[in-house]
C-alpha cells in the first residue's frame, strides 16, 4: 500500500502579478480615450478605427503564431469571425463616429454601460438569474445614461452620437453573451488576434467606402496617437488581460474595470479641457454604481474579460 500523498496547498500568485498589471491596464485603457479623441483631429473616425484595430490584430497574430506557436482551429476561426462583427467592427466603428462629436469622458461612460446590457441579455438568452441587486444596478445604469443625456447636449448630432455610444456598449454586450453561449475552450490572446484582424479589415473597407483617404493627415502627432492606441491601448492591453487570466484571479478584478470611465473622464477634463457638469458626474456615478451592483457576486467568464 502506498503512503498517502500529503495534501498540496494551492499557492496563490503574489499580489504584484495581479494588481500591477491590472493597474497598468486601467491606466492604458483610460488614456486611450483622450488619445483617440486627439487622433480624430487628423483622421476620419472609421479609417482611424480600422488602422488602430487592424494593426493591433497583426501584432497579436505575430505573437500568437511565431512566439507562442499556436494555430486556431476551424471552429475558432468561425466563432471569432462572427464575434468580430460585434466586438470589433460595430463596437469600434460606431464608437469612433460618436467620439468625433462627443467628449471622450462622456462617451466612455456610455460605452461602459456594457455590463448592464449584458445582465439583461444574459437573462433572456442564457437564462441567468436577475437578482434584486442586478435589477437595481440596471435601473441606476439607465438613470445615469438619462442624466448624461440631459447635461446640456442639444441638437440632432448630439442625440445621434449619444445613441451611437449606447449602441457601442450594446454591441459589446451582444458579443459577450454570444461568446458565453457558443464559446469553445477560450484562448483570449488567440481569439482577440483573430477578431481584431478580421474586424479591423472590415473597418478599413467600411471606412474606405464612407470616408476619403485624402482627409488623413500623416503627421507625427497622428503617428504617436495611432501607435499608442494600437500597440498599448489594444495589443499590449490584451496581452495583460491574457496574463491576468493565466493567474486565475482575473475574475476577481474584472468588476473594477468601472475605474476606466472614471479615470478617462478625469483625464479628458484635465488634459483636453473638456466641459464637465453636475449632470455628467451624476450620470457617471449612477453608471458606476449600477455596474458594481450588476457585477456583484458574479464571476465573469473569459468572454467577459476578453472585451474592451
Amino acid at each position: 500500500m502506498h503512503a498517502p500523498r500529503p495534501a498540496t496547498i494551492p499557492v496563490s500568485p503574489s499580489a504584484w502579478t495581479i494588481w500591477v498589471p491590472f493597474v497598468g491596464l486601467v491606466i492604458i485603457w483610460s488614456l486611450a480615450w483622450p488619445v483617440s479623441k486627439l487622433a480624430l483631429i487628423y483622421a476620419p473616425p472609421l479609417l482611424f478605427a480600422g488602422l488602430r484595430v487592424f494593426s493591433s490584430g497583426l501584432v497579436l497574430m505575430f505573437v500568437v503564431a511565431f512566439i507562442l506557436h499556436k494555430r486556431p482551429t476551424r471552429r475558432q476561426w468561425r466563432l471569432n469571425a462572427l464575434l468580430s462583427l460585434f466586438n470589433v467592427s460595430l463596437f469600434y466603428g460606431v464608437q469612433n463616429i460618436a467620439l468625433a462629436h462627443l467628449p471622450a469622458g462622456l462617451l466612455s461612460i456610455l460605452v461602459y454601460t456594457q455590463p448592464i446590457f449584458t445582465a439583461l441579455l444574459a437573462r433572456w438568452w442564457l437564462a441567468e438569474s436577475l437578482t434584486g441587486a442586478k435589477m437595481i444596478g440596471i435601473g441606476l445604469g439607465f438613470g445615469g445614461v438619462l442624466a448624461i443625456s440631459l447635461q446640456g447636449l442639444t441638437g440632432p448630432t448630439a442625440v445621434t452620437s449619444i445613441g451611437l455610444g449606447i449602441l457601442s456598449g450594446l454591441s459589446w454586450a451582444l458579443g459577450t453573451v454570444f461568446y458565453k453561449r457558443y464559446s469553445v475552450p477560450p484562448d483570449p490572446l488567440l481569439d482577440m488576434s483573430i477578431e481584431l484582424t478580421l474586424g479591423g479589415a472590415v473597418l478599413l473597407i467600411w471606412g474606405s467606402l464612407a470616408e476619403p483617404w485624402s482627409q488623413m493627415h500623416w503627421t507625427l502627432a497622428f503617428g504617436a496617437a495611432w501607435g499608442y492606441t494600437a500597440i498599448f491601448g489594444t495589443a499590449i492591453a490584451w496581452a495583460l488581460w491574457a496574463h491576468l487570466l493565466r493567474q486565475g484571479d482575473a475574475s476577481r478584478v474584472a468588476s473594477w474595470t468601472f475605474l476606466v470611465p472614471v479615470l478617462s473622464t478625469v483625464m479628458s477634463v484635465v488634459w483636453l479641457g473638456e466641459h464637465d457638469s453636475p449632470w455628467l458626474w451624476l450620470g457617471g456615478v449612477l453608471v458606476v454604481c449600477g455596474t458594481i451592483l450588476v457585477n456583484r457576486r458574479s464571476r465573469p467568464s473569459p468572454g467577459d474579460l476578453r472585451n474592451r
